[in-house]
């Protein structure tokens, strides 16, 4: 990209104007941070919606205080300066004009050069209407704004790699292959439909052979990008499964429950956890930071595709076969996170992972007669009953993932692999995105502290509490924890044996 002395990539978003959509996303804040900590943009805009009583910049103030940007409070002395280039732009995606004023909408027209749409909802148990309104029509009105940019220089929506999992090989094209007479009659014919019923009713039938309505509207999303916004140079980014960051800003840092960050929940804490997966199929993951770093890469790729006029929209996939771990190697690498009793009680007997639905429906009571038994304790010590409906959450979460964990794909990366050759060593060492040289064995042994440390521990209301209380009590709960944690398990294990033994090992 350029040559070794500099960064062509630097200088493209060298005091450029940046616009964010979905920046209250993992993918997004991750994004936000590196934009602002290694790169010199002039401006980012970033599009938020009101949710409840809070409005877009009470969100944004919201999203900086994350520990994600603790790094670039504490080792950048300009960090307020760089806080400041942030404006955050209320919108209502619902609406065709966003909800936009004429003068901010001109504003963002005659400022904008580079955009990234992040927005989506990833409910993959949404109603197939509503997803299609989110990742569908929502981004067709951020892109209708951007059509009337008039210093543009790359848009960036993106996609899933999982947009055609109907297919066992994905290419790095669009594939215009929707069904049901395409996508606009899908929309036309769920419009007509007023009964909630009828649209559950045909749901199934529009989406054949997709899993969920995430997948089928992603893919739709892609559709409309290639056929009403070709004339804009922009490119279509396809991340698979986005979990914690590998280096940047920290190792291990992530947000949120999504995917195998759910699943190893339970299993931190010394629960009992099953999966339904198949051990041998190879998952695509990519650490959240190299997700973004390739996304920063690329946006720069398309402004060069359209300066040589390339009428296909380039697709890149953010993927790589070369050295994938299967489903059980990456659950043993979760096993080495945890510590040396934990991992040892988690290995052989309270983590268990099957391909067998039946099998799994049988762990999946086991898992929740367990919660039943810590809310009857909770009880009795005066605490609230929540057990029960953290492990349905973490159950649900786990069932919707159960066909990308069952099923594996073939692909092609070739765009991807020629921005990573064209790079230049500072590059390379700026923007490191190349899935290849990741350390897994590494990667994950800070997978579940990560997940304890940036989502489990924030969460918990006790935190700040346990800041205020003296060393020695501390010191107190902590070895009555772990009290209760040996108990516990000699208990639930004891138990499991009983239980797999009378029904030969289930």
């Amino acid at each position: 990209m350029s040559d070794a002395c500099g960064s062509k990539v630097l200088e493209f978003y060298q005091d450029s104007v940046v616009l964010i959509t979905g920046a209250s996303g993992f993918l997004g804040k991750v994004l936000l941070e590196k934009l602002l900590r290694c790169l010199d943009a002039r401006k980012v805009y970033v599009l938020i919606r009101r949710k409840r009583d809070y409005n877009a910049q009470m969100r944004l103030e919201q999203i900086l205080k994350s520990l994600l940007f603790d790094r670039l409070r504490n080792e950048t002395k300009a960090a307020k300066g760089l806080f400041e280039k942030i404006e955050a732009v209320e919108v209502n995606f619902e609406r065709d004009d966003l909800g936009l004023e004429p003068a901010m909408r001109d504003r963002l027209r005659g400022e904008v050069e580079v955009a990234f749409n992040l927005l989506a909802s990833v409910n993959f148990n949404e109603a197939l209407d509503q997803a299609l309104e989110t990742n569908v029509e929502c981004t067709r009105r951020v892109l209708n704004l951007l059509s009337g940019a008039r210093r543009i220089k790359a848009v960036v929506h993106v996609s899933t790699f999982y947009s055609n999992c109907n297919r066992t090989m994905i290419e790095e094209k669009i594939y215009d292959d929707i069904g049901f007479g395409g996508y606009d009659n899908i929309k036309s014919t769920f419009a007509k439909l007023q009964d909630d019923k009828h649209k559950q009713f045909l749901s199934p039938v529009v989406l054949g052979q997709f899993p969920n309505s995430y997948t089928f509207s992603k893919k739709c999303a892609e559709v409309v990008v290639r056929d009403k916004f070709g004339h804009l140079p922009v490119g279509i980014f396809r991340p698979p499964i986005v979990t914690s960051s590998y280096r940047e800003p920290v190792p291990g840092w992530i947000d949120n429950f999504n995917g195998p960050s759910g699943m190893v929940v339970p299993l931190s804490q010394g629960l009992y956890s099953a999966a339904l997966l198949d051990s041998k199929k190879k998952p695509f993951i990519v650490p959240v930071d190299f997700c973004v770093n390739a996304l920063l890469v690329c946006a720069y790729d398309v402004s060069k595709s359209s300066v040589t006029k390339t009428k296909t929209i380039p697709v890149y996939n953010y993927t790589d076969d070369s050295n994938l771990w299967t489903w059980g190697q990456v659950i043993n690498g979760f096993f080495s996170g945890l510590g040396p009793i934990r991992k040892l009680v988690a290995k052989y007997f309270t983590g268990t992972t099957t391909d067998n639905p039946l099998r799994y429906a049988i762990c999946k009571r086991i898992m929740m007669f367990q919660a039943f038994c810590l809310d009857l304790i909770r009880t009795f010590t005066g605490k609230e009953k929540i057990m029960q409906r953290l492990f349905s959450k973490m159950v649900t979460l786990s069932e919707v993932l159960s066909f990308f964990c069952l099923n594996d794909w073939r692909m092609t990366n070739a765009n991807i692999r020629r921005i990573s050759e064209e790079m230049s060593p500072l590059e390379a060492e700026l923007f490191p995105f190349d899935i290849r040289k990741i350390n897994w064995t590494e990667y994950y042994r800070n997978f579940v502290p990560g997940v304890i440390k940036y989502a489990v521990q924030p969460r918990s209301p006790s935190i700040n509490e346990r800041k205020l209380k003296e060393s020695k009590l501390r010191e107190t709960r902590k070895l009555n924890s772990g009290l209760f944690y040996l108990l516990w398990s000699s208990v639930f294990i004891i138990a499991l044996k009983i239980f797999k033994n009378l029904f030969n090992k289930v």
